[in-house]
């Protein structure tokens, strides 16, 4: 969504006074706020003046495989604009160490030349609810290369995926663990590119589904999102199940995450319970081993991770207390 905005001196971002000239791009001036450290310029289409909101579109289109010539039509005709090439090609070179997908583009479309097959999804209706599954094939079959289970299992899902499993109520929230989280946040490229993508996000039901798709096209590290998972506790003769928001491979682990707003009423321990359950319930199913997993949960400000494997935690189940110890 593109939001009108008059010319002024203050910053289009937090509306800060306190701004500088920063240097030139073809001739546009380039402002610097040091209140918030945004970067950024004016753009004049049809004598108004709008903020920039839609770059973060543009890069889609482009690491989607698009040329720049292919993502300015894209980007005139869906938006009613007329933006220049010189412009869009400083978008993706200013941004591109947030949205670091452009690091690999090149060698990925050396052997995609299709670009319908870059990105599979599939909507999934469970429990009422609609979600859209999907997975980046390349990024799939570039970063699964020591997780060849992982790889099938999410291969599968469109065509394995049991959704009467999930439509009897199976889900996570059944079973709470009582885990103590580690609670020392901390910013990073997760931060960044959550905060990038939703600068433009106006409506707050649409937060998650932004994010998830942005990160998938734009980040080099994330694999899938909207990830179904499930498993049966013979244990406690239970059935679990559940959505990943974001799954990601870096560091030699899979890191299972979840997007919680600053204003989210779910509390830490419910967060860190459902974590550890997908990350069981994926090891579960794939039988990659648990000290693999990382489990974490972010915003635009703070990212916490813990290691499922070494949490202790207690829990109440048909009023009998029982307690995992590592």
């Amino acid at each position: 969504m593109i939001n009108k905005y008059k010319k002024t001196k203050k910053c289009p971002y937090c509306d800060s006074n306190n701004i500088i000239k920063y240097n030139q791009y073809k001739n546009k001036q380039i402002y610097f706020c040091k209140k918030c450290g945004k970067k950024y310029t004016y753009y004049n289409f049809k004598n108004e003046t709008y903020k920039s909101n839609f770059l973060n579109v543009a890069i889609s289109y482009y690491n989607l495989g698009n040329t720049v010539n292919e993502t300015v039509k894209l980007i005139n005709k869906n938006f009613n604009i007329k933006v220049s090439k010189s412009s869009v090609y400083l978008w993706i070179n200013q941004y591109s160490k947030i949205c670091n997908f452009k690091k690999i583009r090149k060698d990925i479309l050396k052997n995609y030349k299709n670009k319908t097959e870059i990105i599979e999804s599939k909507i999934f209706k469970h429990g009422g609810k609609k979600y859209n599954f999907a997975f980046h094939r390349p990024k799939l079959e570039i970063l699964c290369t020591n997780f060849i289970p992982l790889l099938k299992f999410i291969l599968k899902i469109k065509e394995k995926c049991p959704n009467d499993f999930f439509n009897k109520n199976h889900n996570s929230s059944q079973l709470k663990l009582d885990i103590k989280p580690r609670k020392e946040g901390r910013f990073n490229q997760v931060c960044k590119i959550a905060n990038f993508a939703l600068e433009g996000c106006l409506s707050n039901d649409k937060r998650h589904e932004i994010l998830k798709n942005f990160m998938i096209i734009n980040d080099k590290r994330t694999i899938a999102c909207e990830v179904p998972v499930w498993f049966w506790e013979k244990y406690f003769n239970l059935g679990i199940s559940g959505h990943i928001d974001v799954i990601q491979i870096r560091r030699g682990n899979i890191y299972i995450m979840e997007y919680k707003p600053e204003n989210s009423k779910e509390n830490d321990k419910n967060l860190a319970s459902k974590l550890f359950l997908y990350a069981y319930g994926l090891s579960f199913r794939t039988k990659i081993p648990l000290t693999r997993f990382r489990c974490a949960w972010f915003n635009e400000n703070n990212y916490y991770e813990f290691n499922p494997n070494e949490i202790n935690f207690s829990f109440k189940f048909k009023n009998k207390l029982y307690f995992r110890k590592i």
